[in-house]
């Protein structure tokens, strides 16, 4: 099984919580960690992933449009070729109070949703809090995060 994690990280908080994710799955699972702004969605199309996870971040009041454009893209190029991904989820960094980020974290959980060529989207979506923009991630954020791809991994069957 073929996991690809995407990340839009500018202080680097995404690849830290990428990197967690990542060592959840079975040293047998094939994990990728990649920046939307370094690898086309084009690439990841040719060799379908059979998971793929979609980080950004909420900044000025926008929660991961990067991101969501890098998805829009890849849906694109997979209708044309036929191919799909099996499973999708997705995590926001931010710095706002839990409370406030809920609203973003559904938008960013249903354009994930609406993407024709992801089979099943996980219900839920990661959020985790920085202590500022530039970071870091709280302690008890990491450890939220391995909570939900334990979840997520269990809900995937492997």
């Amino acid at each position: 099984m073929k996991v690809q994690i995407m990340t839009d990280t500018k202080f680097g908080n995404g690849k830290l919580l990428a990197e967690a994710l990542k060592n959840e799955f079975s040293n047998e699972i094939d994990v990728k960690i990649d920046d939307v702004k370094d690898v086309s969605p084009k690439s990841i199309a040719e060799d379908v992933p059979n998971v793929i996870i979609l980080g950004g971040a909420i900044r000025m009041f926008r929660a991961g449009p990067k991101s969501k454009k890098w998805l829009t893209e890849i849906n694109k190029i997979l209708e044309k070729s036929g191919k799909k991904i099996q499973y999708g989820t997705g995590f926001l960094t931010h710095a706002l109070p839990t409370d406030r980020v809920q609203g973003y974290a559904k938008k960013y959980l249903n354009k994930m949703e609406k993407a024709s060529m992801i089979e099943k989207t996980y219900s839920e979506l990661l959020t985790a809090r920085v202590k500022t923009q530039e970071g870091p991630i709280f302690p008890e954020e990491m450890e939220k995060a391995r909570g939900y791809i334990k979840d997520f991994i269990n809900w995937i069957g492997m």
